[in-house]
């Protein structure tokens, strides 16, 4: 019998709706289809430094991620509408994508505190054998 892991989702309060988001292997297709182009084009400009993500873009990828039913294109928009309406800014929009894409693990996983492997001192000079090395 195969275990099937659920992944994570993330809850967010956008304008008048409540959104719950995931973003699996399906989501990320799905979203990247409509874009147009890979997620991590997304922060990337065309010679390669960082970007912030048009508005419209973030709102395919929040749209693509949404898990709750009858949210529609429309529906977003009204909401994004709703959103600064309501004081928030489309930077506050842009750390909840950044959240969303970390909490899903598409930045890679993170690691504790705790899990960094002890280094020894490594170098490129030759090193002089010891003298009692050939015995």
């Amino acid at each position: 019998m195969a275990t099937s892991i659920k992944k994570a989702t993330k809850k967010m309060q956008f304008g008048d709706l409540e959104l719950s988001l995931r973003l699996g292997g399906r989501e990320v297709f799905n979203a990247e289809k409509r874009l147009g182009k890979s997620m991590l084009s997304l922060f990337m400009d065309s010679q390669g430094g960082n970007k912030l993500p048009p508005v419209n873009e973030i709102l395919i990828v929040l749209q693509g991620a949404n898990q709750t039913a009858g949210v529609t294109d429309k529906k977003i928009v009204e909401a994004f509408e709703k959103y600064l309406d309501q004081g928030h800014t489309t930077m506050e929009l842009f750390s909840e994508l950044m959240e969303l894409l970390e909490s899903s693990g598409f930045f890679g996983k993170k690691t504790g505190k705790n899990s960094k492997k002890d280094t020894e001192s490594v170098s490129l000079e030759a090193e002089e054998p010891a003298e009692d090395a050939l015995l």
